[in-house]
């Protein structure tokens, strides 16, 4: 696989967990809707109509505050080995992206560990620099990452000596 010129030697896309996908916030929605539509009825039969328009603004504001955190909260980092560079492209939302590069020849990859100042990830320093990607990740997929990009590290430079383990 080539991107450009250059030839891949590690590719990874790595995608936050989310514990709400698409079908589950349809769901949220509909029991939204369907709270919101008895309530409004238990008001309306009551005579207190003016009630209904509250209710109605109240479910349809938390529908959209549901579907835009969906919408915002979505990020995608895409980390790529080539040639002579590691690549990082970080999509957040609707669109905003963000990239690194960085050299492969002195880069170190460690795990950060969750703790109260923030996520933790994985931790990509070189020359002073460094970046903390795959904080959406479960602690088992984190160090099956790290030690995939190690791996891939390795054999990067040392082409010849192949890596067992």
């Amino acid at each position: 696989m080539a991107v450009g010129s250059e030839r891949v030697a590690f590719s990874a896309t790595l995608v936050a967990q989310r514990s709400l996908d698409g079908r589950g916030l349809t769901v949220v929605a509909l029991v939204l809707i369907a709270s919101g539509a008895a309530v409004a009825g238990l008001f309306l039969a009551m005579g207190a109509w003016p009630v209904v328009g509250f209710v109605g603004l109240e479910v349809g504001l938390a529908i959209a505050l549901f579907l835009g955190h969906h919408a915002l909260a979505r990020v995608v980092e895409e980390v790529v080995l080539e040639e002579r560079v590691l690549r990082v492209r970080r999509r957040r939302g609707l669109g905003a992206v963000q990239a690194w590069e960085f050299p492969p020849g002195w880069l170190r990859v460690t795990v950060e560990p969750p703790g109260p100042q923030g996520a933790g990830g994985v931790v990509l320093a070189t020359h002073g620099r460094r970046l903390v990607v795959g904080s959406g990740l479960s602690e088992g997929e984190r160090e099956s990452f790290a030690s995939a990009l190690r791996e891939a590290l390795c054999r990067w430079r040392s082409p010849a000596v192949s890596v067992v383990g």
